[in-house]
């Protein structure tokens, strides 16, 4: 019976790969793969589905709802704020179209630190990029890995209010700057390793004559000058208070995130429009956050997984994978479950839900354990079906097969890398 559970994970989970990557509806397929799981487990069917598997579904949207709340919220205005273009603008206007590679990484990092939604970025990055690269001769194919790989450099920092952190912090009842040491050699990794390597391509790029093919609607060049924009140093006020009432007085992060809002409310009263645009905005961010769901039905199939037979048979497996390292298991199990469905909470849930005590047990400094679980679940969650993965390739203009090559150094090779190494420090005890 446990063989033929553990077959049933494992047609699970491909069913949610390869969903995915047809673009199916992630509910819907959580919702297959839950099925397949208590069929196949001979726990009952029915009850494993309405109790086991919603169960832990609607656990993740009470653990996650007000992050994603607080977090939406504070993206919408910021967005209406218009610093995401200020801070842009900045950048770009210092580096100049010579530095077009490293300013929209930089600018992408920035906007990222600050909390802007990386769907925003996107959105504002990419008129700016595409002008740029064109004045510059740079191929088109870099402008995804730059705005993700900024992206994806962020959230290794230490003490940031993202779901990444927050939520291995409770687990292992540490704090967001849990792994001080650790987390600033993982963004050495990943942030400078990105930084270096997407110069080296864009300056290949130049070099080749392979230039920037335009596509209709593209920008042929773009205005930096643009009047009645906030300083950019203005990004730094809400930011600070949220990080502070975060680490230093241990606030949750939503409610952090709420105080961030009313402050850029209070600050950009006038630009925004008054209250009743900032209501609107607030009431924008608020809808956004039901993507929730998508998140939550997925994490909720770590919790039906863990109560089938065949989930010990993956247990001895990952164990026996793992040479006795709690540290090499938590990143194994992470980064495989990541992998397949696609989302880094996924793969974040299923180690939390499944494995938190175990890997205590086995040895594991909680501090260690929560920055590994940090930096492991951004590592294989980035493969081409991964929906930030599909998005920003599709809105820059350029296919997976000229541009993923680019995003898989910045989203899984550095961080595979940063992860290494965090373990290697781990067992030092380098924390």
């Amino acid at each position: 019976m446990e063989i033929l559970s553990f077959i049933g994970i494992v047609l699970a989970l491909v069913v949610i790969i390869l969903g995915s990557l047809r673009g199916y509806s992630l509910i819907l397929l959580s919702t297959v793969a839950a099925l397949i799981v208590a069929c196949t487990g001979n726990i009952g069917m029915f009850d494993a589905y309405a109790a086991t598997y919603m169960g832990g579904v609607a656990n993740m949207v009470l653990v996650l709802f007000p992050i994603f709340l607080g977090g939406q919220m504070f993206g919408k205005m910021l967005e209406f704020s218009g610093l995401p273009m200020s801070v842009a603008n900045a950048v770009f206007r210092k580096l100049g179209p010579s530095s077009a590679v490293a300013a929209v990484y930089i600018a992408t990092l920035l906007m990222s630190i600050g909390g802007i939604n990386v769907f925003v970025i996107i959105f504002t990055m990419y008129p700016l990029a595409a002008a740029f690269f064109q004045r510059a001769g740079i191929s088109r194919s870099l402008i995804p890995g730059c705005v993700l790989g900024g992206a994806v450099a962020m959230q290794v920092l230490p003490g940031m209010p993202i779901s990444n952190i927050i939520l291995p912090a409770e687990a292992f009842g540490t704090t967001p700057m849990a792994g001080l040491w650790m987390a600033i050699v993982g963004f050495i990794i990943v942030g400078g390793g990105n930084l270096w390597y997407l110069h080296r391509e864009g300056k290949k790029s130049i070099a080749s004559g392979e230039g920037f093919v335009p596509r209709e609607g593209d920008p042929v060049d773009v205005d930096l000058n643009v009047e009645g924009l906030p300083s950019p140093w203005l990004l730094l006020p809400p930011m600070a208070v949220v990080v502070v009432l975060l680490n230093a007085f241990n606030w949750p992060a939503w409610a952090a995130l709420y105080v961030g809002c009313v402050l850029l409310g209070l600050m950009f009263y006038k630009r925004i429009g008054g209250l009743s645009k900032i209501i609107k905005n607030l009431a924008d961010g608020a809808d956004s956050s039901m993507s929730v769901v998508n998140t939550a039905a997925i994490c909720g199939l770590a919790t039906i997984v863990g109560a089938v037979p065949g989930y010990n048979v993956l247990l001895n497996f990952l164990e026996k994978a793992s040479f006795g390292s709690p540290y090499i298991l938590l990143f194994i199990t992470i980064a495989v479950i990541a992998g397949f469905t696609g989302s880094a909470t996924g793969g974040l849930n299923f180690v939390l839900e499944n494995f938190t005590q175990k890997l205590l047990d086995m040895g594991g400094n909680p501090y260690a354990l929560t920055r590994i679980t940090n930096i492991a679940q951004i590592t294989f969650d980035s493969l081409p079906h991964n929906s930030a993965i599909v998005l920003t390739l599709s809105y820059c203009g350029v296919s997976h097969k000229e541009g993923y090559k680019h995003l898989f150094f910045c989203t899984v090779v550095t961080t595979t890398l940063a992860t290494i190494v965090n373990i290697i420090m781990a067992h030092l005890g380098i924390i």
